[in-house]
């Protein structure tokens, strides 16, 4: 098998190949922080050695096989992998770690760092000299490895669209880019299994946000539709690396015959969660992961709350200036009483809105203590991204400005468990930012008996918008569908009482 391959691929080792070099725009941003540059987060050996054992990366079967890593940094991956394959101990060695080991790595240091990293572990097995296949380019740029590679293995660089600078247009070229914020990351999704032969598989730990962002719609369908997904371990809440991302670590596999997929969760240890069809956990275009009966659930309440229309759930005000408009020593004509939602904290806020529409700023100016504060802060007013610089003195946005004069409910959007839930009624003449609000002809009492449930909880939870400390984040959006679904639950169980 392994003289098979060789022949196959032997244009890889071929020491006239023309390597990919830098294209004329890397990936740099001007602040030159190549953390931030090129996506670089180091990855802990035991990740690594769990991603390599889910991905079938171990033993016999290795041997001959091609695997790379398309962003391998200073080796993390590489090393492991060279060190497993060095194990088996297959004749002609050094050979066989020129032709089956690949790397691609846009920075030249960590090249150099990665290169050095594999000589010490192959010298630890007797071979000297490797001409590794290490290569310094471009991933978005390299073809040579398209469909030859078994396995596709490593942690691809997270880079924000907003920091993509010059490549912006580049990576928007790829289709796995083409929605959303797009993140690069998902490009080195297609990026791999365009790498990956017939039945390939490939092994990343990446941000877990592509299984409901819009950016990922793209990558969903393409598992989904190819039936790529092999595992699947959502790390939680559980920081793998020093950063704010949320992680998961997910295997594809083409040509996959098998129809379900092990899902996990990791807390520093694996555990078995359960094993899905796509329709357990592919449905409204988004992903959801954990256990069938908790999938059910969800579904159900997806069902039931998505035409409900006896809550309406909004965000609070978006001065895009808090520090100006909101204070607790605010005492001009124009202010109110303002509840911080994620505090249930009251104070006070210029409302510079009559009837829901803007003042002009000449009459606010007839009050002289407000007519300074205004022209002390005017640039700070003035910077902020606003739709109509003209109103420069009113709220950046204009959400939650009208529901001034309703009845109505402030909640956090950040909770963890039932006594972090903030319920703050907030009467007519009153407004609420830093969250959201409920209005509804229900009572606080009502509202409250709905929310302050476990199973609201368990919900939030599975929609798996972590935030740091333990924390799940949610949206208007998918408060009102849980709110119009406990009510709808509620009423069918009184008829059935």
């Amino acid at each position: 098998m392994g003289r098979e391959r060789s022949e196959t691929l032997s244009d890889l080792s071929d020491e006239n190949q023309s390597v990919p070099t830098l294209p004329d725009v890397p990936i740099v941003l001007a602040n030159g922080d190549k953390k931030k540059s090129f996506g670089r987060v180091y990855t802990p050996r035991s990740i690594v050695c769990e991603i390599l054992n889910l991905s079938g990366y171990s033993g016999k079967r290795i041997v001959g096989r091609h695997v790379i890593d398309n962003s391998c940094g200073d080796g993390a991956f590489l090393a492991e992998i060279v060190k497993r394959y060095c194990e088996e101990r297959p004749e002609h060695l050094k050979e066989h770690l020129e032709q089956f080991v690949h790397g691609v790595e846009i920075d030249e240091e960590e090249r150099c760092k990665c290169v050095e990293k594999l000589d010490l572990i192959a010298a630890q097995y007797g071979v000297a000299n490797v001409r590794w296949d290490v290569v310094c380019a471009d991933a978005l740029s390299v073809k040579r490895y398209d469909g030859k590679m078994d396995y596709a293995l490593g942690n691809p660089p997270y880079i924000r669209a907003h920091n993509l600078g010059k490549s912006f247009d580049r990576v928007k070229q790829f289709e796995f880019a083409r929605g959303g914020m797009t993140d690069l990351y998902l490009v080195f999704y297609e990026i791999g299994l365009q790498m990956l032969a017939p039945n390939g598989t490939l092994g990343y730990i990446t941000p877990s946000s592509f299984f409901n962002s819009l950016a990922g719609t793209s990558l969903r369908r393409r598992i989904v539709q190819h039936n790529l997904l092999e595992k699947l371990v959502d790390l939680g809440h559980y920081q793998v690396f020093d950063a704010t991302a949320y992680t998961a670590i997910v295997v594809l596999k083409k040509n996959r015959t098998k129809k379900t997929t092990d899902v996990y969760e990791y807390d520093g240890a694996l555990k078995p969660v359960d094993v899905l069809r796509v329709d357990d956990f592919y449905f409204n275009d988004q992903f959801y992961f954990s256990s069938k009966d908790k999938l059910r659930t969800l579904k159900e309440i997806f069902a039931l709350g998505k035409d409900g229309k006896n809550f309406q759930v909004k965000n609070g005000f978006a001065t895009l200036a808090d520090s100006f408009f909101i204070g607790d020593s605010l005492n001009y004509e124009h202010t109110i009483p303002v509840v911080k939602a994620s505090t249930g904290k009251w104070t006070r806020c210029i409302f510079p809105y009559e009837n829901g529409k803007l003042i002009p700023y000449e009459i606010l100016a007839k009050n002289k203590d407000l007519e300074k504060r205004y022209s002390e802060r005017s640039l700070l007013l003035k910077k902020r991204s606003i739709a109509n610089p003209e109103e420069w003195h009113g709220f950046g946005r204009t959400q939650g400005i009208k529901d001034v004069y309703k009845n109505k409910i402030a909640v956090n959007a950040l909770i963890r468990d039932v006594k972090d839930i903030k319920l703050v009624f907030s009467p007519e003449g009153t407004g609420v930012y830093a969250g959201l609000y409920i209005i509804s002809s229900f009572s606080y009492d009502v509202v409250k008996s709905l929310l302050c449930a476990r199973e609201f909880i368990t919900y939030i939870s599975l929609l798996k918008k972590y935030k740091s400390g333990g924390y799940y984040a949610f949206s208007s959006k998918d408060l009102k569908i849980y709110l119009e679904y406990a009510f709808v639950k509620g009423g069918k169980q009184r008829q059935e009482q």
